[in-house]
């Protein structure tokens, strides 16, 4: 658990500075760079012997690492840059933090986890919320666009895919062993849009400051090779809904961060669409052991 959290707040503290630096790198180009750095950074390491053998990898494990690195890096990734363009920050992390919804879905679709309806309450209040919160943009009520919005939630999704293709292979291969290909499927991926970006604007090298350099360099090491990283380990032990239930922790330190040092404020329907938010997911996730009115009935 300790794994995931970290993992969280690495993300977490990234969701700023994201916003920031792409006012200087576009959003296809910063995903670029994430991926090339990252991957020579883990190639490195791999030469170094850091990382013990890996073992064969069948036509299985191969199809899902690969599904699992392009939903959950290349697809959620893409989404996230993307939509940060076009709407803030506390409107995409507040849509990030229904990821577990997606989750409990597709676990009852892929794994037959029945649910209570209790839950189906909570999913279906939850996703009011979401709707409120991309919607208020429409009605020019919210601060965030519908359309990045709506890229955020396509995000979240594509990361919530990836959790079922990673826990089939992650007992059977390194944590960073995935990492690294999950980077290289990206990177793999993301190079005809960087070249789409630099051909639209090849003059936006010139205008990257020290502090951008200082992002990018955080975003490498920190909310790539890091987080990826722990949250691999962590699902080692953990179950793909109970490790998107721990993901609420970077929503709420992005949302934080942002409110003091972008300045963004949150409007009333923002509020309302969070409130459904925070309820839905407290009644959908009261099938876990550890949550708070199980511990009630215990007592």
């Amino acid at each position: 658990m300790y794994f995931i959290l970290g993992s969280q707040l690495i993300w977490g503290i990234a969701g700023p500075l994201v916003k920031i630096i792409l006012e200087t790198i576009p959003p296809f180009s910063l995903m670029y760079l994430r991926f090339l750095f990252a991957s020579i950074i883990l190639f490195l390491i791999y030469e170094l012997k850091l990382v013990h053998q890996t073992p064969v990898a069948t036509s299985d494990d191969r199809k899902n690492i690969f599904l699992a690195g392009f939903f959950g890096v290349f697809l959620n990734i893409f989404f996230y840059f993307w939509a940060q363009t076009m709407t803030t920050v506390t409107d995409a992390w507040v849509i990030a933090s229904t990821g577990t919804l997606f989750v409990v879905g597709l676990s009852y679709f892929w794994l037959g986890v029945r649910l209570s309806i209790i839950v189906y309450l909570g999913v279906g209040l939850a996703f009011l919320g979401t709707l409120t919160v991309m919607g208020s943009s429409i009605t020019q009520f919210g601060k965030g666009g519908f359309l990045g919005n709506f890229l955020m939630l396509l995000a979240v999704f594509s990361g919530a895919i990836s959790f079922f293709y990673t826990k089939k292979v992650i007992n059977k291969f390194s944590a960073l062993t995935l990492t690294f290909w999950w980077f290289l499927i990206g990177l793999i991926f993301s190079f005809p849009l960087f070249l789409w970006d630099y051909f639209k604007n090849p003059g936006w090298m010139t205008q990257i400051k020290l502090s951008d350099l200082g992002i990018l360099t955080y975003i490498v090491l920190g909310s790539s090779i890091g987080a990826y990283y722990l949250s691999n380990l962590g699902l080692k032990t953990l179950s793909p809904s109970l490790a998107a239930t721990l993901g609420y922790t970077s929503s709420i330190i992005a949302i934080g961060l942002s409110i003091l040092f972008l300045g963004e404020r949150p409007t009333h329907f923002f509020l309302v669409g969070s409130v459904f938010i925070i309820i839905g997911l407290f009644l959908a996730e009261t099938r876990h052991p550890g949550h708070p009115i199980h511990k009630l009935l215990r007592k």
